[in-house]
């Protein structure tokens, strides 16, 4: 029983990083060097940054740890449910 909830957790773990990372590079907008803006996060944006081509960059740069710490309970969701959805396959097989 122990080594089951540690080979779930682990792939839970890993995951987790990997559609966290994944969804942060792949789906955010990279445009700050090339006079935009630079928003990181996916569903939600947590940060929102320039290349510093504006007038006051300090009103639009910002960052949100809520923003960044609901992207990880998505992320965190989304690995609990692909998890537990092979688990329910492979036991259904068996």
């Amino acid at each position: 029983m122990i080594s089951f909830i540690k080979i779930n957790i682990k792939w839970i773990v890993i995951l987790f990083m990997g559609i966290f990372a994944i969804l942060t590079i792949f789906l955010s907008d990279y445009s700050g060097m090339s006079d935009g803006f630079t928003r990181i996060g996916f569903p939600i944006v947590f940060m929102q940054d320039t290349g510093g081509k504006c007038d006051n960059c300090d009103e639009i740069k910002w960052f949100n740890f809520v923003y960044l710490s609901l992207d990880l309970l998505f992320s965190f969701l989304m690995s609990l449910l692909i998890v537990f959805l092979f688990l329910k396959k492979r036991s259904a097989k068996a």
